[in-house]
């Protein structure tokens, strides 16, 4: 080896693992993914469910649930950050500040459940901002109100889940959520249904469904958190205390994530809700089944995704860049392979997959939805590139460009783009919004990655460096 060759290519070649480390990465991935497959299926029953309660209820439970969730997802991006701080600091060897970013997700988790419920009187004129009819707003009303009552649940459990993927214990994220959503769908039966001698609640009895079982998950999780041995190693009830610091901290690496993530889902609300609504229910209803679609092939990416945030962060923190390096590419391999093979299944079973939520037949939903699961085939691949990349970027601290990048395109080419082509070109219904749709996710994959290849997360640093002798032995956490 000359002394020419670059940092990077010397740092990659004292990598131990084959294959850039694909072993690894999917040890941590595999349970990850198997907790977002426990959501996406807790998700398709729970749709499934409210599908037999009739025309323009689904629609409802989606752009409902999708309000909800647009409400609280600044600071779930905010918290995702949780996962970072803790790579990194698993990889700079101090569990003991790890633990401290955990707590400081809690406390930031509470204060936004205080927050967002102040939105929960306001929630029917905010929902009177739709072109949907009042019995349709009215349900989006209950549902979203239902599920605000509870968000607090959901953030914490977020708070603390990427703690666990962020130290490589994911398995303790995949039984709580696993218990979870089992609950969640135990408890949609029977409350939508009215089994058991409850009362038919109908969207309402989904909703409570939704919030029970996030509060299970939220209890066990938190369980895990505070005793047993990643309790002792990381030092978890000794780190109980505010730090102003690991706040700072997370806003600042986690406030253009939040950004990010509550721009990208805004702009699928409106989108759907705006752009898509003003051609009437069965769009609006093709939208919401094209939705749980879209969820079956990216929510198992993104927890491939956590794996390679947390794979990227404690690499960084050690000081090992290249490592880095390989772990993302690895990660998108795996991303790749899944998210194109089922885009091709989903398109070649589209027929039956739509008749499944499709329970009144309606053969106008039947066509629109059919034929625009083009879209999922199409942006696949580079549907792929954004969640690896974005998610690496994440773990090296590269939160505030991505963001800026992802807005710009998410507004300027989704929503700009959908717009134009609905107002210039109405004869073609929904089609034409859901091909600008299918530009904007192509063209972010590829920003990026670009960004990714560009490198300057390596130059980044989020944590210290390796604690000193005293420090380690003292067993406190020094945030």
């Amino acid at each position: 080896m000359t002394n020419n060759e670059s940092p990077r290519l010397r740092d990659l070649d004292r990598d131990p693992a084959p294959w850039w480390g694909m072993g690894e990465v999917v040890c941590l991935a595999v349970p990850s993914v198997l907790n977002m497959v426990s959501l996406t299926v807790m998700h398709f029953v729970d749709a499934r469910m409210v599908a037999e309660l009739g025309k323009g209820v689904l629609g409802a439970q989606f752009i409902g649930g999708m309000s909800a969730f647009v409400s609280a997802t600044f600071f779930m991006g905010v918290l995702t950050c949780v996962n970072t701080y803790a790579s990194q600091n698993l990889g700079a060897g101090r569990p003991g500040r790890a633990a401290v970013y955990g707590w400081q997700g809690i406390w930031i988790a509470l204060s936004a459940w205080a927050l967002l419920a102040a939105l929960i009187p306001l929630a029917p004129a905010l929902f009177a901002l739709f072109p949907h009819s009042p019995e349709v707003q009215a349900l989006e009303t209950q549902y979203f109100q239902v599920l605000m009552g509870g968000v607090g649940l959901i953030l914490c459990a977020r708070a603390v889940g990427a703690f666990f993927i962020g130290i490589h214990k994911p398995i303790v994220p995949l039984a709580a959520g696993a218990v979870g959503n089992g609950v969640n769908i135990l408890a949609n039966y029977v409350l939508i249904f009215g089994k058991w001698g409850f009362p038919a609640l109908g969207l309402t009895g989904a909703g409570l469904g939704t919030v029970i079982g996030s509060g299970v998950e939220a209890l066990i999780i938190l369980a895990f958190f505070l005793v047993g041995p990643v309790a002792r190693r990381f030092h978890v009830r000794r780190s109980l205390c505010l730090s102003w610091r690991a706040t700072r901290d997370l806003f600042r690496i986690g406030a253009p994530a939040g950004g990010m993530f509550l721009s990208e889902i805004l702009m699928w609300l409106v989108f759907m809700g705006v752009i898509i609504g003003r051609f009437g229910k069965p769009h609006l209803d093709a939208a919401a089944i094209l939705n749980r679609y879209f969820h079956l092939c990216f929510m198992p990416a993104l927890g491939v995704s956590a794996a390679s945030t947390a794979l990227v962060g404690r690499y960084c923190g050690a000081g090992r860049p290249g490592l880095a390096w390989r772990r993302a590419h690895a990660a998108l391999i795996l991303i790749e392979v899944y998210m194109v093979m089922v885009g091709l299944v989903l398109w070649l079973a589209r027929e039956p997959l739509v008749a499944f939520f499709n329970q009144a037949g309606d053969p106008a939903v039947q066509h629109i939805a059919t034929t625009a699961f083009l879209v999922i085939l199409v942006v696949q691949a580079f549907d792929a590139l954004s969640v690896t990349f974005i998610g690496a970027l994440r773990g090296a601290g590269d939160t505030f460009w991505p963001g800026v990048m992802q807005v710009a395109l998410a507004w300027g080419l989704g929503v700009g783009g959908g717009a134009l082509v609905t107002t210039l070109r109405p004869e073609w219904g929904s089609f034409g919004a859901w091909a600008v749709v299918a530009l904007y996710v192509s063209v972010l994959g590829v920003v990026m990655w670009r960004r990714f290849l560009g490198g300057r997360w390596r130059r980044m640093h989020v944590v210290e460096a390796a604690p000193t002798v005293t420090e380690e032995a003292s067993g406190l956490p020094p945030v």
